[in-house]
């Protein structure tokens, strides 16, 4: 799969034309990294390009699921509360939200 960067060129002809030029990086990886990546080929066919950008894909998806440590701390601090007896019936929470 090659990552394809698109260019409008813009004339004094009445249409405009769209050109691809592909762009491509190589990287270096360790024989073993390499191996690695074999094993993680959902098919024999399967490029390290495709490899990668699933893998990276997953990886970003996983980090944006993570809590914050703000989010961490809020929970925290919830459970402290319940625990100390400082929980609200379904009915004052409405009435302090003003939903009755």
């Amino acid at each position: 799969m090659i990552g394809l960067q698109f260019l409008l060129v813009i004339s004094a002809f009445p249409w405009h034309v769209l050109q691809c030029i592909p762009v491509e990086a190589t990287i270096k990886v360790a024989l073993e990294v390499k191996g690695r990546l074999d094993k993680l080929k959902k098919y024999p066919r399967e490029t390290y390009n495709e490899v990668i950008d699933r893998l990276t894909r997953d990886a970003l998806e996983e980090a944006a699921e993570e809590l914050a440590d703000e989010d961490i701390r809020d929970i925290e601090g919830a459970i402290v509360g319940i625990k100390a007896g400082k929980v609200y019936t379904a009915g004052e929470l409405m009435r302090e939200l003003g939903i009755d």
